[in-house]
């Protein structure tokens, strides 16, 4: 496990690249960032039910990334949290 992982849970590349160069700073730590777009999602979340669409997407993306040292949500109603944290325990994940 290497990488922290972040999941923009809508399908917003331009969202994802403004997500990526805002944590850039980070990276200087050492520890690889990814910043992956849930090109199943919505343009935008705007509703509960968009963002609860999303969920088992966003848990089958995460669980393709076999090298996640954790997991970041980059969304504001923390679609899926509870979930991933199910699906991985002991790994640490959070909402941005």
């Amino acid at each position: 496990m290497t990488d922290l992982v972040i999941i923009n849970p809508n399908s917003s590349e331009t969202v994802t690249a403004g997500i990526d160069r805002a944590v850039e700073p980070l990276r200087a730590w050492g520890r690889p960032i990814r910043c992956l777009t849930l090109a199943e999602g919505p343009p935008g979340i705007e509703s509960q039910m968009q963002a609860d669409l999303t969920i088992p997407h966003m848990l089958a993306l995460a669980a393709r990334q076999t090298d996640a040292a954790g997991y970041l949500i980059a969304c504001f109603g923390d679609p899926g949290l509870h979930a991933l944290r199910e699906l991985f325990p002991g790994v640490p994940r959070m909402a941005l």
